[in-house]
């Protein structure tokens, strides 16, 4: 498994230095996922870097709108997902700057680390009703699976 890396997923505004979330925030596809048509969730933190040869330089994040913006969502992992900026996103761990504002998100619960192999911008989408995913793993943002656990206490 050559490809496969350790990627932190959840709001990323938990895990970026200023900098780099203010670099997000600027973007004009900040809240991506609005018009199916106009998708592009995939950034870079170091543009400059780009590369064809080397699809890893340039620091790749991948951003997704959340439905109903902030809030706590299901994974299909059985984990949870906070959001404050209503938006999940996903960051390989080696391209994450400040690690224990990392260790602090993964502590807290707020996200999560996965393994994926050959993740790519074709991995991750939106379907246009609040279901979002990376790779293998969904994330319901809009109100489908299990509604009704709403008020039970959430496991991290």
């Amino acid at each position: 498994m050559e490809n496969t890396r350790t990627y932190y997923v959840g709001d990323l505004c938990y895990v970026l230095d200023t900098d780099d979330w203010h670099q997000v925030c600027l973007l004009d596809s900040f809240y991506p996922g609005q018009d199916p048509d106009d998708f592009d969730p995939e950034g870079y933190l170091n543009p400059e870097d780009t590369s064809f040869e080397d699809d890893r330089a340039g620091r790749p994040f991948y951003i997704l709108k959340t439905a109903y913006g902030d809030g706590c969502y299901l994974g299909s992992d059985g984990k949870y997902y906070s959001v404050d900026s209503g938006t999940i996103g996903c960051i390989a761990v080696d391209d994450i700057i400040e690690k224990d504002k990392l260790n602090d998100a993964i502590a807290r619960g707020l996200g999560h680390l996965h393994e994926f192999e050959d993740f790519t911008l074709s991995s991750c989408g939106y379907d246009g009703g609040g279901l979002l995913y990376f790779d293998s793993l969904e994330i319901q943002t809009g109100g489908g699976w299990d509604d009704d656990d709403d008020d039970e206490e959430m496991d991290g």
